[in-house]
């Protein structure tokens, strides 16, 4: 899930093998959009304001949001399939 930092379509390219279960598709592509909606809107408009955030801090909120999305989709998936 870390490689959601470097490139937004890594994650993607890593699971689309033929085989992986469809319940870990749906986890790795609900994780992929919160981490690109995470980095696109909400990094840059901290990195772009007045807060004291540099960029290894901006790495370690990221990973926490990453960690908060899995505790909530995995339940999710697990209802799902």
């Amino acid at each position: 899930m870390v490689v959601g930092f470097t490139d937004m379509f890594t994650p993607a390219i890593i699971i689309s093998g033929p085989g992986a279960a469809d319940m870990t598709k749906f986890i790795v592509a609900v994780i992929s959009i919160t981490q690109v909606l995470f980095l696109d809107e909400v990094g840059g408009l901290i990195l772009g304001s007045k807060l004291p955030v540099n960029i290894l801090e901006l790495f370690v909120i990221f990973l926490e949001r990453t960690i908060i999305s899995i505790l909530i989709v995995c339940p999710i998936a697990h209802l799902l399939f």
